[in-house]
């Protein structure tokens, strides 16, 4: 790597970073209301947040890797076509491949980065997220650090306490179950005290009644009590195993679902059309920084036509990053249109590299040669 090519690559690299820390943070502070609100009304702490935070990055990586590298290749190229220094390189030789290679270089290693996201980093990611939030949201905490509101724990049992005491107990406790829709049980406590017991949360309430009544029959059955224990686990309804999104699952299990999966969640078709997703979605890498340099370096040189360039790169790449989303909606309900997803994303590498490599484009910012006038 000569003198040439390390300049390049340290303007490449400081843009790309930039970019791709600038459009990571429009993205997160989009999520960042809704992962918020989450924590504040399940009660959750900060450190649950910033780990929700962090887990939602890998998530939308790799759509920011090529948007930004794209990016920077124009912001790059065009300074330098605004400084001149362009000129000074294609005038003393310097081909537009040869000027583009340090841009290709780091597309390439982005790209092995993006697909080892996309194959593996992103759906662990994706995995871990649903499940803390699940776990958020079904926290024992929320309904028990919540006094004086009505919690459903699950489907048809409810929770309420009327306020903490000052030893941090909770008092004025009502538990409404009516999961046995003909068998309705509400308990009542004066006060109540969450315990451990091996790893199991209990609350232990005093001084309460508890009443059952039968609508069958109209009876009522009433039982007065000094302390009564209830196990937190026992109270929720048995159900059955959340089963993943395809965006959680792993490429083997895409491959080979198993039969619930295919049953209950999501079609083959739905589980092929992710896998060539996360297939095709690096190959945006090249795509988005080719369209850039091609506006940059293809062509006749003319600083007046600059904004021009960068702005038709910009609508390429929008066009084309809309095409690739709109396939992969298509191919959920249609997996034999998968090699569209491919064509969208080479067409662009293989129509800039013609068109960089290309005789007639090679020589635009030659100089002309000098004609000396002769004296009579």
């Amino acid at each position: 790597m000569n003198h040439l090519d390390r300049y390049l690559m340290r303007q490449l690299a400081a843009a790309f970073v930039f970019a791709t820390a600038a459009v990571s943070f429009v993205m997160l502070f989009s999520q960042l209301f809704r992962l918020l609100s989450l924590v504040l009304d399940n009660s959750g702490t900060a450190m649950v947040f910033f780990k929700l935070m962090g887990l939602t990055v890998p998530t939308f990586l790799p759509i920011v890797l090529p948007l930004a590298l794209g990016v920077a290749a124009l912001f790059v190229y065009h300074k330098l076509a605004s400084d001149s220094e362009l000129i000074v390189m294609r005038s003393a030789g310097v081909s537009p491949m040869r000027l583009a290679t340090p841009a290709l270089a780091l597309g390439a290693l982005v790209t092995i980065f993006s697909a080892a996201m996309t194959l593996w980093l992103t759906p662990y990611a994706n995995k871990n997220l649903v499940a803390m939030q699940y776990e958020v949201r079904n926290s024992y905490t929320v309904f028990l650090s919540r006094p004086g509101y009505f919690n459903d724990i699950t489907e048809g049992l409810t929770f309420y306490a009327h306020r903490r005491g000052s030893n941090g107990a909770l008092e004025g406790i009502l538990i409404h179950d009516e999961r046995q829709p003909k068998l309705p049980v509400t308990t009542m406590a004066a006060t109540g005290q969450v315990m451990d017991n091996n790893g199991q949360p209990q609350i232990v309430i005093f001084n309460g009644r508890r009443q059952e009544l039968d609508l069958d029959t109209g009876k009522l059955s009433e039982l007065a009590f000094d302390q009564y224990v209830l196990d937190l686990s026992a109270l929720r309804s048995a159900t059955a195993p959340r089963l993943p999104d395809p965006r959680e699952q792993t490429v083997v299990e895409l491959l080979h679902p198993n039969n619930d999966m295919l049953n209950h969640r999501a079609s083959r078709a739905h589980l092929l059309a992710e896998l060539h997703q996360r297939l095709a979605t690096p190959l945006l890498v090249f795509a988005y920084t080719l369209i850039g340099l091609t506006a940059m370096l293809a062509g006749e040189f003319n600083r007046r036509g600059l904004a021009q360039r960068v702005l038709a790169a910009i609508v390429v790449i929008v066009v084309t990053q809309a095409t690739f989303m709109s396939m992969v909606g298509i191919m959920s309900h249609h997996v034999g249109m998968a090699f569209m997803l491919y064509i969208v994303a080479l067409a662009p590498i293989l129509a800039c590299i013609s068109l960089l490599t290309a005789d007639g484009w090679r020589h635009g910012l030659a100089p002309q040669p000098r004609t000396r006038s002769v004296m009579p």
